[in-house]
């Protein structure tokens, strides 16, 4: 990747002209970006009009900053933006072409959060130029972090605007939002996939949707090449629990996520926390070369080693008095070392050789205030605030414009296609999945087998439909049990990958529609052996494909209940926690322990909330149904096995009962996808 570079285009745009744009050379302009589509825009020229088509790219034509959905006039000036070009309309139909990739600055202008009435961070000044890597350090919980979110779009600051090349960057988020690469702290990889095909999916994902497999592999391997890191391309990641490839080298592998796209800019949080001084030297040189490529690098950093420190270009730092209320401030923004820790160290004799050590140190000898003041007053606030600021050059008014996303449908079947190679490489738990059925089903037939079979006198009779309502009930239970444990952590356990892919563009309704398909045929597995199972060695007349059904809507609620859960609990070990809470009550109000009709009026409500009661009914009663059907069988002469549960002149019928389980469905769905909302930053 080169740095920016301006000319102006040779095709002169005549009268009744047309000029095809697209990332492949047989457009009449070829950008070679990977966030351009094979046939991304058309330019059209009638006599003195101009317009621009959007012919359905996945990631967007913008004008001025506003993307555009269908056709859109040009005027003299207007500024079109596509993946990494930005083309100027000039007189006479004339466009400069400029490839800004490596060429985007960051500037924040008195920026400030106030969070629960309190105000955290204020009046914080920087710019970030091109082919920077800059590095930013404060004491625990001066906000190092908050400000970054800020500056990458995940936080809008409450005072104060963060400027992209001289546009707002949270009025136009959309325009920017695939050049903004951010790795943070926690890690955005599942761990159980090879590396190359963790970033086959996120590729999928992010890229065009005409972009071919070849072209994503050549990508890859462009990338993990970039990052000296091809070797381990076949290798699973693994977790840090569980390490299989090093430290430093899934650092990189995260960098390497958000090098797909190719972004201009790069935000990194702590990425050398927990590093070896090996790897944390190796992250940061790979950090190096990318900044000499043309990007800009920001990233937060505690302890670096002289080595790491020698390789940023400039150094913030936040300031903090934890003992006060005094929001956090920055106290210095200019040249890493030695400068900085000089800056911070004005009265003491230092070596030719300072630590970065002296930084941290000579901060916590002074008050936040102290430390202000003698920036302000310096040439350093001079030459890296108030010079740089306002130079960003802004050709038109960035606006809010349409928001296309790819396609639901796409994005679903890529995550189908990742969680499915997550549960075949996790084999161990999803071994213990599938046994729970036949298990079960196993302990189902050895307790109630003989019961259901029982015939002859009017007592066994009782006892035989009594011991298969209750096998009923129980398969039911138990698919309601699959459903909701299987989902549970789903979401919870990857909240740091979710956050990063809806960030750039993640449908919800793909996120949480690929989980229920996926769980979905997980459970109908799971029901299949179970149900198969008991038909065998109990005395259960419905029709497999009936009692099927009934226990796939149990599965389907049940697992819509687990992602419910998944989103509310803030770790896996309270949403496993949570699952039996959930499910128990469902035993209890579900009708069989104790008939709906004869509990009292507070229980009753509770009981018609259980999707456990319509599921039982729903089961127990195509049961009895298909033995009042079946004269020939040996239930014939054996009671309405649904009689004890549901009067027959107050049953709901199968409509009923279906339809409240969809209801049930429908209301869990949609609190799921109203908190993951909830926590969006930009909808």
């Amino acid at each position: 990747m080169t740095l920016a570079a301006t000319r102006t285009l040779d095709v002169q745009l005549r009268s009744a002209e047309t000029l095809m744009i697209g990332r492949t050379p047989d457009n009449d302009l070829a950008i070679d970006h990977p966030l351009v589509s094979r046939r991304h825009a058309r330019i059209d020229r009638s006599g003195a009009k101009l317009t621009v088509t959007d012919l359905g790219s996945t990631n967007g034509t913008f004008i001025n900053g506003r993307r555009v959905s269908s056709v859109s006039a040009l005027t003299i000036g207007d500024v079109v933006d596509i993946g990494g070009s930005r083309l100027v309309l000039l007189d006479e139909g004339r466009l400069e072409r400029r490839d800004y990739r490596g060429d985007t600055r960051i500037e924040a202008e008195n920026v400030g959060i106030i969070a629960g009435g309190r105000r955290i961070l204020e009046k914080v000044s920087l710019t970030l130029l091109p082919s920077e890597l800059v590095g930013l350090m404060g004491p625990s919980g001066a906000g190092k972090t908050t400000l970054m979110t800020m500056l990458n779009g995940y936080q809008p600051p409450s005072e104060g605007r963060v400027l992209f090349n001289g546009q707002d960057l949270y009025a136009s988020f959309d325009r920017f939002r695939l050049g903004i690469g951010y790795v943070p702290q926690d890690d955005i990889l599942h761990g159980d996939l090879t590396v190359g095909e963790a970033l086959y999916f996120t590729a999928r994902l992010r890229l065009p949707s005409d972009t071919s497999d070849a072209e994503i592999r050549q990508r890859i391997e462009r990338v993990l090449t970039q990052l000296g890191i091809a070797h381990i391309r076949d290798s699973i990641i693994g977790t840090p629990t569980r390490k299989v490839v090093s430290g430093g080298e899934r650092k990189r592998v995260n960098v390497a996520m958000e090098l797909l796209n190719d972004p201009a800019v790069l935000f990194l949080d702590e990425p050398t926390s927990g590093l070896s001084s090996e790897d944390a030297l190796a992250v940061m040189q790979s950090l190096r070369e990318l900044a000499r490529e043309g990007r800009t690098i920001l990233l937060t950093i505690h302890q670096p080693s002289r080595e790491v420190f020698r390789l940023m270009d400039n150094l913030a730092v936040v300031g903090r008095d934890v003992k006060t209320a005094t929001p956090a401030r920055l106290v210095y923004y200019g040249p890493a070392y030695p400068e900085a820790i000089r800056f911070f160290n004005p009265e003491k004799e230092l070596s030719t050789d300072p630590s970065p050590e002296g930084v941290l140190r000579g901060l916590a000898e002074r008050p936040t205030l102290a430390w202000v003041d003698r920036y302000e007053n310096s040439v350093l606030k001079q030459r890296f605030v108030r010079e740089r600021a306002g130079q960003g050059v802004q050709r038109g008014t960035a606006v809010d414009g349409p928001r296309r996303q790819a396609a639901a449908w796409r994005q679903t079947l890529v995550l189908i296609r990742r969680g499915f190679g997550l549960k075949a490489r996790d084999a161990w738990n999803s071994a213990i999945l599938l046994a729970q059925a036949p298990i079960i089903a196993v302990l189902l037939v050895l307790v109630f087998g003989a019961a259901s079979r029982k015939s002859g006198n009017p007592i066994e009779i009782a006892q035989s439909g009594v011991a298969t309502a209750t096998v009923l009930f129980l398969v039911n239970i138990a698919a309601i049990w699959f459903g909701c444990s299987n989902a549970a952590r789903e979401i919870v356990s990857e909240w740091a990958v979710f956050g990063r892919e809806r960030m750039l563009g993640l449908r919800l309704a793909a996120y949480v529609g690929s989980k229920v398909a996926l769980l979905g045929l997980i459970g109908l597995a799971q029901c299949a052996t179970l149900i198969t199972i008991v038909k065998w060695g109990t005395h259960v007349d419905a029709p497999w494909p009936d009692i099927l059904c009934v226990a796939f809507l149990s599965v389907l609620v049940g697992t819509s209940l687990g992602l419910l859960i998944s989103v509310l609990a803030r770790s896996s070990e309270v949403a496993i926690s949570l699952v039996p809470l959930a499910v128990l009550p469902m035993v209890v109000l579900g009708g069989l322990i104790q008939p709906v009709d004869q509990m009292n009026r507070p229980a009753r409500t509770l009981a018609h909330l259980m999707p456990s009661r319509w599921t039982f009914e729903l089961a127990v009663t195509t049961e009895a149904d298909q033995r009042a059907a079946t004269p020939t069988a040996s239930a014939a002469s054996s009671p309405d096995i649904a009689a004890p549960y549901f009067r027959s002149n107050r049953r709901s019928g199968t409509n009923v009962c279906v339809a409240v389980l969809a209801a049930h469905l429908t209301v869990l769905l949609a609190g799921t996808l109203a908190i993951l909302r909830s926590r969006d930053i930009h909808l």
